[in-house]
C-alpha cells in the first residue's frame, strides 16, 4: 500500500519554518470540499444551510466560519469548504450529498488536489508584494475576506485568518503540484527580505 505524503513532505518542507519573523508552514491532509450549486435553489440553500447551521456566503471572495469549518464563496455558485480536523471528512461529505440530493449541485472531496501554506508575521504583506500584485489594505480589511490571484503565475486563493490586533496570518491554497515552487519562493524572499 502507498504511504500518503503531503505535497511538501515528500521535498521536506513540511514543518514550521521561521525566516526573519516569518513562519511558513503547510498544514498537512486538511479536508477540502468543492460546492455547486444555485444560489436562486431555495431547496438547494436551505438543505445545505441545516449542515452549517449557516448561509453560505453570498459576496465576492468572503467566507463564514462555523466551529472549525470555513466556507469560502469562490464564485457565484462554487464554494470550498475546509475542515482542519481532517476525521469528521467522511461525515461531512455523507451530510453534503444527502443535503444536495437530487438538486442541480455537486459535492467533491478535493482534498488531495491542494495544499494550504500558512505563512504568519508582521511582515507577510512585504513578503507577498514580491510575488503578485494585490492591494492588501482593501482585500483584507475584514476579518472575513480571502482574495483570489496569482503568485507569479501559479493561481492562489489567500485567506485571512486573523482578528484585529493579532499577528497577520494567511493561508495560502495552492494546486499541488506547484507547492513546493511557491514555497521555495517564500522562503527565498522571506531569506532576502529587507527591514
Amino acid at each position: 500500500m502507498l504511504k500518503r505524503e503531503s505535497p511538501l513532505h515528500i521535498f521536506n518542507h513540511h514543518s514550521l519554518t521561521k525566516i526573519n519573523d516569518i513562519t511558513i508552514q503547510e498544514l498537512q491532509h486538511t479536508t477540502k470540499i468543492n460546492l455547486r450549486g444555485s444560489l436562486n435553489n431555495n431547496n438547494f440553500i436551505s438543505n445545505v444551510g441545516k449542515v452549517f447551521n449557516d448561509v453560505l456566503p453570498s459576496k465576492a471572495n468572503t467566507f463564514v466560519k462555523f466551529k472549525s469549518l470555513c466556507i469560502i464563496w469562490l464564485g457565484p455558485n462554487e464554494w470550498l469548504i475546509t475542515e482542519k480536523n481532517e476525521k469528521n471528512k467522511i461525515i461531512l461529505l455523507e451530510k453534503l450529498q444527502k443535503a444536495v440530493g437530487s438538486s442541480e449541485a455537486s459535492v467533491t472531496n478535493i482534498s488531495e488536489n491542494r495544499t494550504v501554506i500558512q505563512i504568519s508575521g508582521t511582515k507577510i504583506f512585504t513578503l507577498l508584494a514580491k510575488f503578485l500584485t494585490l492591494d492588501f489594505d482593501k482585500c483584507f480589511a475584514k476579518p472575513t475576506n480571502v482574495a483570489q490571484t496569482l503568485f507569479v503565475k501559479v493561481p492562489v486563493l489567500l485567506v485571512r485568518t486573523y482578528e484585529a490586533m493579532q499577528v497577520p496570518t494567511l493561508d495560502i491554497y495552492v494546486n499541488r503540484s506547484q507547492a513546493n515552487y511557491v514555497y521555495k519562493l517564500l522562503v527565498d524572499g522571506a531569506v532576502n527580505l529587507d527591514f
